[in-house]
C-alpha cells in the first residue's frame, strides 16, 4: 500500500487511493497518451482560442459523445430542470456552467476553473451514462430534488460516486485528470468544517464523508477520537473488498454508515479520584446511569436531545436524527450539487444544445485519445461459411414471422426512387411543344428530367460464436441471424451483410470471422445454418473489423447488430481491460457510420457497460416486435432522400 495512505497506525483512504491523485482511481497499469505530460492546467492541451471558457461549453458535446451518454438524456444549466425531469421518464444531467461566469456575468478564463467545470461534467455524465437511469435517478434525487434527505441519502449518494469514478477510471483512465480538478475545487469552495465544539455526531458524520470522497485533510487526532466507529465501517468494507458494485450495495452500506452514526455516543471520561465510582460500577451501566458507547439509543428514530440519553462533547445534548438530517442536507448541496446554475445561463448554451449534431469530429477523436489508452490490432482473418440447410430450416420453422411484412412496408414507405420533368428550363433537349417560342428566340424552350432516389441501407448482423454461446444460447443467435436474414433479404434497399466471430483458433491473438452473407459475395442461402459455438471471443476487435469490411463495401448509413453473451474473452483478454476494449471499438465502430445495437442474450456483463444501445432478447418470440418498434424509431433518420438533374 501506497506510503500516502496511512497516518501512522491509522489508514487514511479505505479504497487504496492516493493523495497525489486527489484519491481518485488510478491503475498503474494503464498505457496512457501522455498528454498530460508537465500540465498543471489539462484544459490548455486543446483550448487555443481568445475565449476558452466560451469555447468550453461547445466542447461537452464532444465529451458526452466519447463518455457514451444515451442520446435520450439530455443535459441542462439549471438545477432546477434537473429537478423537473426527476419526474420524467428521461432524467437531464447538470451541467454548471455557471462556474464559468463571475458575479458580473464576465467569462472565467483562469485555467484551474477550467479544469474544474470540464471534470464536474465529466462526473456528471459518467454518472449517467454509467448505470441505468433508475440508478441514475436515484443517486441525483437526493441533491437536486426536494424530497426528504437523510444521513442515509448522504452516505450512499457519495459512495455511489466513488462507484462511478472508479468505472470511469477503469474505462477512461485520462478524464481522471479533470475529475481530480474538480474534486479539489469542490473542497475547497464548498466544504465548511464543523466547529470544534460541534456535537460529536456531527463531526463523525462529518470525518466518514471526507474518508469517503475527500480525505485529504484529515488528521490523526480524529482518527484516534473516532476510532471504534471508523474501524467498524472499515471491517463492513474490508469484508466487501473495497468499493461496491451496484447502487444497491452502495445503498445498503450508506444505511449501515447512517445506524452507525446516529446511534454514535462519545466515551465518558473516568471520573475523577474518588468522583463517584466506588462499588456500583460495574461493565453494564455507568455510575451515573449512562449507557456504555453503542448501547444509548437503538436506531436514533427517537433521539431528541432530551433528559437521559448520554452526553457529547463536553457535556452537550446529543445531537438529533433530524438535526444530523438537516446537516446532512447542507452537505449534500454544498459538497455534490455544485453550482446550480441561472435560468440566464440557458442561453449560454444555444449553441451546442443538441451534444450529437454540435460535437465536431476532430473534438471527438482528441477527447477519445486524452480519455482512452492505446490498443494493439491483432491479426483477423474471413472466410465463407459452409452451409447447414437442415439446421436452417428447422430453426426458420421455429421462428413467427409474421412480423416481416411490417418491416417491408416500413422500408417500401421510405424507398423512392422515381423519375419527373423540368419544363421551361435554359439547357436540356428541346421541348416539342414549345417550337413556336424557339422561332421567337425565348431561351426557356427545354426540358430535363430529373430523379428522386433514397440511398440503401446497410445492415450488419454480427453473431458472438464463442464457447460461452453453447446450448441455448447458440440457438438463440441464430434463430435471431435467421429472422434478420429472412425479413431483410427480400428488402431491395437494404445491403445485408451477416458474420459470425470467434478468436485463437489460428493461433494465439487471431480474430477468426465467418462471412454469412455479404453482396457480391458468394454465400450459400443456408449458411447460417452452420453458425455454432467454437472456441473464445475476441469481441472488440470482432466489432470494428465488421465496421470496416462493411464500410469498404458501401458508404451508406447502416445498423450493426450484434447478438451475444457480452462475455469478451480470449487469450490474454479478459476482465475489465476487455470490457474497455469492446466499449472503444464500439465508439469507433459507431464512427465509422453506424449505430451498434447488442441483442444481449442471457448477457454476463451488463449491455451499458459497453453498448450505447441494445435489446434483451428474454425470448427469441419476442425478438421480431422488438426489433419491429426498435427499427421503425431509426429508419426516417438512417434513409437519405436525394435529388438528381
Amino acid at each position: 500500500m501506497h506510503d500516502d495512505l496511512h497516518m501512522g497506525k491509522y489508514v487514511k483512504d479505505w479504497f487504496n487511493r492516493r493523495a497525489e491523485d486527489a484519491f481518485t482511481h488510478v491503475d498503474d497499469s494503464k498505457r496512457l497518451f501522455s498528454w498530460d505530460h508537465g500540465r498543471d492546467s489539462y484544459s490548455s492541451y486543446f483550448h487555443t482560442g481568445k475565449n476558452p471558457a466560451k469555447d468550453a461549453g461547445k466542447m461537452i458535446g464532444s465529451i458526452f459523445k466519447v463518455i457514451g451518454l444515451p442520446k435520450h438524456i439530455k443535459y441542462t444549466p439549471v438545477a432546477n430542470q434537473v429537478k423537473e425531469s426527476l419526474r420524467g421518464s428521461a432524467p437531464k444531467v447538470h451541467i454548471p456552467i455557471g462556474m464559468l461566469r463571475d458575479e458580473d456575468k464576465q467569462w472565467k478564463d483562469d485555467p484551474a476553473t477550467l479544469d474544474a467545470f470540464y471534470g464536474a461534467c465529466i462526473q456528471n455524465a459518467a454518472l449517467a451514462a454509467m448505470q441505468s437511469d433508475m440508478d441514475y435517478k436515484r443517486t441525483i434525487g437526493p441533491r437536486y430534488g426536494e424530497d426528504k434527505k437523510s444521513v442515509h441519502h448522504l452516505l450512499t449518494s457519495v459512495l455511489n460516486t466513488e462507484r462511478i469514478d472508479k468505472k470511469l477510471a477503469d474505462r477512461m483512465p485520462g478524464y481522471l485528470k479533470f475529475v481530480q480538478k474538480f474534486k479539489n475545487h469542490t473542497y475547497e469552495e464548498n466544504y465548511q468544517a464543523p466547529a470544534d465544539d460541534a456535537p460529536a455526531r456531527a463531526r463523525l458524520l462529518d470525518l466518514i464523508v471526507r474518508m469517503l470522497r475527500y480525505p485529504a485533510h484529515i488528521t490523526e487526532e480524529e482518527m484516534e477520537e473516532f476510532k471504534k466507529p471508523i474501524e467498524s465501517i472499515e471491517r463492513m468494507l474490508k469484508r466487501r473488498g473495497g468499493i461496491p458494485d451496484t447502487f444497491s450495495e452502495c445503498e445498503s452500506f450508506g444505511r449501515s454508515m447512517a445506524k452507525i452514526v446516529y446511534e454514535y455516543e462519545e466515551e465518558e471520561p473516568p471520573p475523577p479520584d474518588g468522583g463517584g465510582g466506588g462499588e456500583g460500577d460495574d461493565d453494564s451501566e455507568g455510575g451515573d446511569g449512562t449507557p456504555p458507547p453503542g448501547m444509548g439509543e437503538g436506531t436514533g428514530e427517537g433521539s431528541s436531545g432530551s433528559e437521559g440519553s448520554g452526553s457529547e462533547s463536553g457535556g452537550s445534548m446529543p445531537m438529533s436524527k433530524e438535526d444530523l438530517d438537516k446537516m446532512a442536507d447542507e452537505m449534500m448541496r454544498d459538497l455534490m450539487s455544485g453550482d446550480e446554475g441561472d435560468p440566464d445561463d440557458r442561453k449560454l448554451m444555444r449553441d451546442f444544445e443538441d451534444f450529437e449534431d454540435s460535437s465536431k469530429e476532430a473534438d471527438e477523436e482528441l477527447w477519445d485519445k486524452i480519455g482512452e489508452g492505446k490498443a494493439e490490432r491483432g491479426k483477423v482473418s474471413f472466410d465463407v461459411a459452409k452451409p447447414q440447410k437442415e439446421q436452417y430450416l428447422r430453426d426458420k420453422a421455429n421462428i413467427d414471422l409474421t412480423k416481416a411484412q411490417v418491416l417491408a412496408r416500413l422500408f417500401a414507405r421510405k424507398s423512392k426512387d422515381y423519375e419527373f420533368v423540368m419544363k421551361s428550363m435554359r439547357s436540356g433537349r428541346l421541348d416539342v411543344g414549345k417550337l413556336a417560342e424557339a422561332k421567337q428566340h425565348v431561351p426557356t424552350i427545354y426540358e430535363r428530367m430529373g430523379q428522386v432516389k433514397t440511398d440503401k441501407i446497410c445492415v450488419g448482423v454480427l453473431i458472438d460464436e464463442s464457447g460461452s454461446m453453447s446450448g441455448h444460447r447458440i440457438e438463440k443467435a441464430r434463430q435471431g441471424a435467421i429472422f434478420l436474414n429472412e425479413v431483410l433479404k427480400k428488402i431491395p434497399s437494404v445491403e445485408l451483410f451477416i458474420y459470425g466471430h470467434t478468436a485463437d483458433t489460428k493461433g494465439v491473438g487471431s480474430t477468426d470471422m465467418m462471412i454469412y452473407r455479404e453482396p457480391g459475395k458468394q454465400t450459400d442461402p443456408y449458411a447460417l445454418g452452420s453458425v455454432k459455438a467454437r472456441v473464445e471471443n475476441r469481441d472488440g476487435e470482432a466489432i470494428l473489423a465488421t465496421a470496416a469490411r462493411i464500410r469498404s463495401k458501401t458508404k451508406n448509413a447502416g445498423l450493426l447488430f450484434v447478438l451475444s453473451d457480452g462475455g469478451p474473452c480470449a487469450h490474454e483478454y479478459h476482465g475489465r481491460s476487455a470490457v474497455n476494449d469492446v466499449r472503444k471499438k464500439v465508439l469507433q465502430a459507431e464512427a465509422l457510420g453506424f449505430q451498434v445495437i447488442q441483442i444481449a442474450i442471457s448477457e454476463c456483463v451488463p449491455s451499458s457497460e459497453m453498448f450505447n444501445h441494445y435489446i434483451t432478447m428474454t425470448d427469441m418470440s419476442t425478438l421480431p416486435k422488438d426489433l419491429v418498434n426498435y427499427m421503425s424509431r431509426k429508419i426516417g433518420k438512417l434513409v437519405k432522400e436525394r435529388v438528381f438533374v
